[in-house]
């Protein structure tokens, strides 16, 4: 049985309807997405660089002293790009997912947009800025310039300055035993299936009996401060 005309135009402006309301609903959700990372998020067109501020920078210094300036051993620098890469993009998480409040659903956003809409420093910037301040480092350590003088000079900027300046500090004020600054150690290679890594030495928590949370410092241990998991071998003694 055919339709009438009427039947007809009403099937047709549904159409348009669902059409129209599926357009906005798209568009909308670009536009949601395209907003998600806030400062980390890529732009539709051109080039899109990684934003470094005080945070992600701060994880460069303090990557380099821990892992090559300071300490028994030194590590190489693109061993520690890898590392810092790891925890810059953690970082970067963090910071989009709170931003937005901690959900299942912006967890989920972030991994689908991810490798499309958020910016990300890729390892040759993070080896790169590594090389830079390694530079600013030796200089000083020569005697040759003063983190103020190459400030001064120009050759170091602002933000920088103060990431070292902070570091240095941190350094100097902070007391044995203290890591609530302190990065987690450079992963060991592993070749059993692990939990993660501990957090002081790097190998791999192949055992629950490896799984020992310990404060990142006893001057908070009582106040509810952050923990971390280490191996059996690095528990401090009671």
């Amino acid at each position: 049985m055919m339709s009438g005309p009427f039947e007809l135009c009403v099937c047709v402006t549904s159409i348009k309807l669902k059409s129209f309301f599926s357009s906005v609903c798209s568009f909308r959700d670009i536009v949601m997405t395209r907003n998600f990372g806030g400062i980390y998020g890529r732009r539709l067109r051109g080039p899109s660089r990684f934003v470094w501020n005080k945070d992600s920078l701060g994880i460069i210094v303090r990557g380099l002293f821990q892992f090559h300036r300071c300490g028994p051993r030194a590590v190489s620098l693109p061993v520690i790009a890898a590392s810092l890469r790891t925890l810059i993009c953690q970082y970067v998480r963090r910071v989009v997912c709170e931003s937005h409040g901690y959900s299942g659903w912006t967890e989920d956003h972030f991994e689908r947009i991810c490798a499309r809409w958020i910016r990300l420093p890729s390892l040759r910037a993070v080896l790169l800025k590594l090389q830079e301040c390694d530079r600013f480092a030796y200089l000083v350590d020569r005697a040759e310039a003063t983190y103020e003088s190459l400030r001064a000079d120009g050759v170091m900027s602002e933000l920088v300055y103060s990431v070292f300046d902070d570091e240095i500090s941190r350094i100097h004020d902070s007391h044995s035993g203290c890591h609530l600054r302190r990065l987690p150690a450079i992963p060991r290679p592993c070749a059993l299936p692990s939990w993660g890594s501990c957090f002081l030495c790097g190998s791999g928590l192949t055992d629950k009996i490896d799984l020992n949370l310990i404060p990142k410092c006893e001057c908070v241990a009582d106040e509810g401060g952050e923990e971390v998991c280490v191996c059996s071998s690095c528990v401090p003694p009671p």
